[in-house]
């Protein structure tokens, strides 16, 4: 079996350099680390990665805790990661189906035990005060879909806020004022941020939203049956719907077409998102579309600094949602 010493003779080069070729490669010029990389080629010279971490400190793994990847959100999300953080030359370690407390706190244990060196954590339904302290304890710990009061430079999420706005102004500009609901779970911070700002937004207008017209789904697709299900059989007047996901307003449109309502001449519906099969459906989904690649490599890039000098660049920018008009609402007036 190859070596570390018999890899330096046939490469001409001292073990020390072969060390820094596998450790810090950006230390070796360009003609040295391409001829110590033949030779460990030419050797079948497998590098052991354990004994190369406890010396470097450093696994060349990124941590991800994410959601359930059965929807549509989450799974290009991680694809995007996974791409990023190979391009870089480090690998991806991936915990999902996370959202509870719980979960997400014994995902993140889990991952520590695999030394990444860093990790990118989907809070789920962790609460700010809980996710603050993890922060505080863990300086490699990179969070998406949340903003952090004093952690804002590792922190990476849409404007939740804006795109519910934009949502609202849409819905009101076509002339719609009997407005529904398809929120998030009541302690997932996104849903109540996304169900707050459009909320104002329709009271800053003059049509306020009923809360009889409000049902607390889950972001999945079945939550968005059974929240228009509850919302046609209500009785009140209805003439648009707004989901806080798209894979809801799927399962919204599903039950639509199921109890013969057409969307968008019977009914309007809005969603959030933007996922790959947004306008594919038919009708086409308006929704509000998140910059998934955008938050992804951002995420990344902020993980990979933190693993390699230990502090990130600064605080984070929210990220702009944009509208997406298709064929799913109607113009009343």
């Amino acid at each position: 079996m190859a070596t570390i010493r018999t890899v330096a003779e046939h490469a001409g080069v001292s073990t020390a350099t072969v060390s820094r070729v596998m450790n810090t490669p950006q230390q070796v010029s360009e003609g040295t680390r391409a001829r110590v990389e033949t030779a460990m080629r030419e050797l079948n010279f497998s590098r052991n990665s354990v004994a190369a971490s406890l010396v470097t400190r450093r696994s060349d793994c990124i941590g991800l805790i994410v959601g359930g990847l059965s929807g549509a959100f989450f799974a290009p999300l991680v694809n995007i990661v996974e791409e990023t953080v190979s391009a870089a030359g480090s690998y991806l370690i991936v915990s999902c189906g996370k959202d509870t407390p719980g979960e997400v706190l014994a995902a993140l244990q889990f991952l520590r035990q695999r030394q990444c060196d860093a990790i990118i954590l989907f809070p789920g339904e962790l609460p700010d005060a809980a996710l603050t302290a993890l922060l505080r304890e863990q300086a490699n710990v990179v969070v998406i879909h949340r903003s952090v009061v004093g952690f804002e430079d590792r922190c990476v999420q849409v404007d939740n806020a804006t795109g519910a706005r934009l949502a609202a102004r849409h819905l009101i500009d076509c002339g719609h004022r009997d407005i529904g609901v398809i929120s998030g779970p009541a302690t997932n911070p996104e849903s109540v941020q996304r169900l707050a700002a459009f909320a104002d937004t329709l009271a800053g207008a003059g049509v306020p939203l009923d809360p009889a017209l409000v049902f607390a789904g889950d972001f999945r697709l079945a939550s968005g049956r059974q929240g228009m299900a509850k919302l046609l059989a209500g009785g009140r007047p209805l003439s648009a719907v707004f989901c806080l996901s798209d894979q809801m307003a799927f399962g919204a449109l599903d039950y639509c077409r199921s109890v013969g309502v057409a969307v968008p001449e019977r009914l309007s519906l809005l969603g959030f998102d933007d996922v790959e099969f947004a306008e594919l459906m038919h009708p086409r989904l308006t929704t509000v579309r998140q910059p998934i690649t955008l938050l992804a490599r951002t995420a990344v890039e902020i993980a990979l600094r933190l693993s390699r000098s230990g502090a990130p660049s600064g605080p984070q920018a929210l990220l702009t949602p944009q509208l997406m008009l298709r064929d799913s609402v109607r113009r009343l007036a």
